[in-house]
């Protein structure tokens, strides 16, 4: 990994944006899970189990 980075000039924009996407992604995602309504997660947990008429 360090000589693949040793090698990669020009690009550190594009590292530390890729970075910045996948930081970003994640920390919205938990923020997600931590807000969503708990009745939400109940009825999406008992949706494969539910029989369809």
């Amino acid at each position: 990994m360090k000589q693949f980075l040793a090698n990669v000039t020009g690009m550190e924009g594009y590292l530390i944006f890729s970075m910045m996407i996948f930081i970003t992604f994640f920390i919205g995602l938990l923020w997600w899970v931590i807000r969503v309504d708990k009745s939400y997660i109940q009825k999406m947990k008992n949706l494969p189990l539910e029989k369809n008429s």
